[in-house]
């Protein structure tokens, strides 16, 4: 039912050889972004993929041009259940495939698919909400390999629980490309939905297949707190991605981030030093942030050399 014949098997290898050779820089955020759009606080991401594609295309263009490595595609919330929730009317392939060319436009080499939770709950596996669940993920999953990302990333998942279908489903259709996993975490490094620390949940994932384990929208305190921790309990690769902040309100009801691009730069050296091999940054944050840590760990990478 599912053909693997497109998959990009020959950039997949080419980016974990990328990983391999020390601290690899990633994209921001594309939903900010969109969202800072004059009239667009309320337009779901992910159907700009299908109305305004151009508009993706030049976000990851302004991340490339700030120094990202990596992109990673404006599909966070393109499974089946959240493009119905967000009343967007087009296929799940087709959000997915215009997602992944808009990447490829702006001239994305290496190219991660994003993959958030769908929102379904379920409590037995062998109930139908698992069952859609497990649908879902590997209906998205599938859609971007096929489609052309080197890699998909289940991103800010908060409990275990929430992840086993996401897992389940992505494996179904992975057949070998690589699966990269992170957790939202509170400062104290532990996952935001189960509690549970994060050396025993990136252990849990490095046993159901991740090839990259790491957090993302959480502090730059626990990201600091949280990649010594990682590094010391995984095999695989480690990824590191905090928001700007925590986002609040304007008098016009807009969500609002503080960005400290020179905090986050300057963290990012930490975070190389302590094992990180994907840097980069989520909600909040913009290219202004990729440029500066793309200047900070250039630098890193130059005293290394000398």
């Amino acid at each position: 039912m599912y053909s693997t014949d497109s998959y990009d098997r020959a950039g997949a290898d080419r980016l974990l050889g990328l990983l391999s050779t020390g601290a690899v820089l990633m994209q921001g955020p594309v939903g900010t972004m969109l969202a800072s759009e004059l009239g667009a606080q309320d337009v779901p991401a992910a159907y700009w993929n299908v109305a305004e594609p151009q508009e993706v295309t030049r976000i990851h263009q302004q991340y490339a041009d700030a120094g990202a490595q990596i992109l990673l595609t404006n599909t966070f919330q393109a499974t089946a259940p959240a493009l119905k929730r967000d009343h967007i009317e087009s296929s799940v392939n087709l959000v997915c495939a215009e997602a992944v060319a808009a990447a490829h436009a702006a001239g994305g080499q290496n190219l991660v698919g994003s993959i958030g939770p769908c929102g379904i709950e379920w409590f037995h596996k062998d109930e139908p909400e698992y069952r859609l669940a497990r649908d879902a993920y590997r209906e998205q999953a599938h859609a971007l390999l096929a489609a052309g990302v080197q890699a998909c990333m289940l991103e800010t998942f908060t409990s275990i629980r929430d992840l086993e279908p996401a897992v389940a489903g992505v494996a179904d259709v992975a057949d070998g490309m690589p699966m990269f996993i992170s957790f939202a975490v509170d400062d104290e490094g532990n996952l935001l939905g189960d509690g549970l620390n994060v050396e025993a949940a990136c252990i849990w994932a490095e046993k159901h297949g991740a090839t990259a384990v790491g957090v993302n929208c959480c502090s730059i305190a626990a990201a600091t707190l949280c990649v010594p921790r990682m590094a010391s309990s995984s095999h695989g690769y480690i990824m590191v991605r905090p928001y700007a902040s925590l986002p609040v309100r304007d008098d016009e009801g807009c969500l609002r981030w503080s960005e400290d691009a020179e905090a986050l730069a300057t963290a990012s050296v930490q975070w190389a030093i302590d094992g990180a091999r994907i840097i980069g940054t989520c909600c909040g944050a913009t290219p202004a942030s990729t440029c500066a840590i793309a200047e900070e760990l250039d630098a890193c990478h130059r005293l290394v050399e000398e």
